[in-house]
């Protein structure tokens, strides 16, 4: 099965109204389109936020056109194109893709439910959304100013038991303040701190792991890494991206050392990306944490209803390939080249 050529359309589909308010964000995705000499096509998404896979489409197809897909190392290629890859494999195989990457551990992929920095008010009425939605776990981009007073609010609306993801991207500083936002915020169901602190120390984390009966992570990248923060005693769960041969190193790592992961391989994806990142991580055993890929928060996942997102979960199916189909009609309508 030969690669006869690639289409590419880029598509800006807003935010929900709070998260568009909120974060001002912009944020572009390029869907691709592989065609074969078979008449198959494979899907895939390229993040377009600070530039377009299509400025190297001569690139590309220079690589890739006339190529045979049996000869290409499918786990080893960049997400964009993996996705497209294993599309096209598991369709000519009559086989869902994740059949191609490994054993299946789940059925279904949680999601976990975003939002950026918000007042208190506007985020814990987006967490009750996200609750009746059937999520389980909320992240938020977390401020020290409001933290605690937005994590009192999201238990009054959700009950005691709707989990909060604490992700400061570091902006709590210092140990010592990390440590009393941590002892403030015990009341709530907390389920991980996600990078809290500065990290250009590692014993800072070791301190905070011993001090605090929340779970601490990183958001890193790779086996090295963290296996050097496995070392320094420094997280008890990792969230981690890559492509699958990247990311299987990294779970693999992080499970032999007893450690859960979550992952993040592109978020602010469509049905395309996050369809691809369900069928990657539901075979890897120990990603037993919500994930950050995100076409909830968007007015549109461009599925038409293929992808099956349900009580904060995509149900992955038998079908071939991701199993799904892009809604021709709603990829015209956010298009912007």
């Amino acid at each position: 099965m030969k690669i006869t050529g690639f289409e590419y359309r880029t598509v800006s589909i807003p935010f929900l109204p709070a998260i568009q308010e909120h974060s001002g964000m912009e944020y572009p995705t390029t869907l691709v389109w592989v065609h074969t000499d078979e008449g198959l096509t494979g899907l895939g998404e390229s993040n377009a936020l600070h530039s377009d896979i299509t400025d190297q489409a001569d690139s590309i197809a220079e690589r890739y056109v006339g190529k045979n897909l049996w000869d290409i190392d499918l786990s080893s290629e960049s997400f964009t194109f993996q996705s497209a890859f294993y599309d096209l494999a598991g369709q000519a195989l009559g086989v869902p893709a994740y059949k191609l990457i490994g054993e299946k551990h789940r059925d279904s992929v949680e999601l976990a439910y975003w939002s950026p920095p918000m007042p208190p008010e506007a985020t814990a009425a987006e967490a009750e959304r996200a609750a009746d939605l059937g999520f389980r776990v909320h992240k938020l981009k977390a401020r020290k100013a409001n933290i605690v007073e937005t994590a009192r609010l999201i238990k009054e609306a959700c009950g005691p038991d709707f989990g909060i993801r604490v992700d400061p991207n570091t902006e709590f500083g210092d140990l010592e303040t990390g440590l009393r936002l941590a002892e403030a915020l015990l009341p709530y169901n907390i389920e991980v701190y996600e990078d809290p602190i500065r990290f250009e120390d590692l014993s800072w984390y070791r301190q905070m792991r011993e001090k605090v009966e929340v779970p601490v992570a990183r958001h890193i990248g790779g086996p090295q890494e963290i296996l050097e923060n496995i070392r320094a005693d420094a997280v008890d769960a990792v969230n981690t991206f890559g492509n699958v041969a990247g990311l299987r190193k990294s779970a693999a790592v992080a499970e032999a050392a007893g450690l859960p992961i979550w992952v993040q391989v592109f978020a602010f994806g469509s049905c395309v990306a996050s369809t691809f990142a369900a069928h990657m991580v539901c075979t890897i055993p120990n990603c037993t944490m919500p994930i950050d890929e995100l076409p909830h928060i968007r007015v549109d996942d461009l599925s038409g209803g293929s992808m099956d997102l349900s009580n904060g979960a995509i149900n992955l199916t038998d079908a071939p390939g991701l199993g799904i189909s892009l809604d021709m009609d709603a990829v015209e309508r956010y298009r912007i080249r």
